[in-house]
């Protein structure tokens, strides 16, 4: 049984983090759908000028997209860890038979 809640637990870590995903890009698209074309466009020529026409050195953003993926595999972990254990415990709390 344990198998089957840690594969439980992962299912609904990756549900719940593709759920909230999912939300902010909404949010985000209806941002910038209520700003308008003009805004969104100056947006992202502000954005190019900041961080395209100068980019970082090579090893600088290898390093932040590293300890970005190190951070969103330990979430993950966590909430998978979490929802596991919630779910080992609902199981126990069960009738007995």
């Amino acid at each position: 049984m344990a198998l089957n809640n840690n594969l439980l637990g992962r299912f609904f870590a990756a549900l719940a983090m593709g759920a909230g995903l999912g939300g902010y890009i909404h949010f985000d698209y209806g941002k910038w759908g209520q700003r308008g074309r003009e805004a969104f466009l100056a947006h992202q020529a502000q954005r190019f000028d900041l961080y395209f026409v100068a980019p970082r050195p090579t090893i600088v953003t290898v390093f932040a997209a590293t300890v970005m993926m190190f951070g969103a595999l330990a979430f993950y972990e966590g909430l998978a860890l979490v929802v596991a254990k919630v779910l080992k415990s609902m199981s126990d709390s069960g009738p007995v038979q």
